[in-house]
């Protein structure tokens, strides 16, 4: 199996996890148990970023949750956690809207105080800033997205006056298709 299979089969392991989170109505990932299954799925698929998000959430720094295009994030979820909490906004995977296409995104826009644009390749540093950015905020949005949205998310962060840090690719595009070099 080449590393691009792994990777898709360690996504689709990780997305069928999140899914049955969320089917059982659960947003939050807070289980231990479901955090190792995660984590061990993306390992080994090279999901730096997510390894780190992770990490803090198995060891009860923060909070996280994943939202999809579909779902607004219960505002209970929101409203009930103590830590500071990540909600996560994966628009890069090759179906892009940028936030027009989120059913959640106006209520996240009125609740976050923090966000971090992530229109690059996944990385630890990054993604370790947007733990500490967090830590600071409490109420913080991680929008993974391609380059080609970023602006467009940034507009929308600017127009509720949230302060973020935006990162792109230093050249090229994210992501790069399958098939050239491989998801990212």
């Amino acid at each position: 199996m080449n590393r691009q299979q792994r990777r898709a089969a360690a996504a689709a392991r990780q997305g069928a996890d999140f899914t049955a989170l969320r089917s059982a109505g659960k947003f939050e990932i807070t289980d231990p148990a479901a955090t190792d299954r995660l984590n061990a799925a993306a390992y080994p698929a090279g999901f730096v970023g997510r390894v780190e998000l992770l990490r803090v959430v198995r060891n009860r720094e923060i909070a996280l949750v994943e939202s999809d295009r579909k779902a607004d994030v219960p505002e209970r979820v929101l409203a009930e956690t103590t830590k500071p909490l990540i909600v996560v906004l994966g628009d890069d995977d090759y179906q892009s809207t940028g936030p027009t296409g989120w059913a959640a995104v106006p209520g996240l826009l009125r609740w976050a105080k923090g966000a971090l644009i992530h229109g690059t390749g996944a990385d630890v540093p990054s993604y370790r800033a947007a733990i500490g950015m967090a830590l600071l905020a409490r109420r913080f949005l991680l929008i993974e997205t391609d380059s080609a949205h970023a602006r467009e998310w940034g507009n929308a962060l600017l127009v509720q006056g949230i302060p973020f840090l935006g990162l792109l690719p230093s050249e090229g595009v994210h992501p790069v298709k399958p098939g050239k070099l491989g998801m990212q």
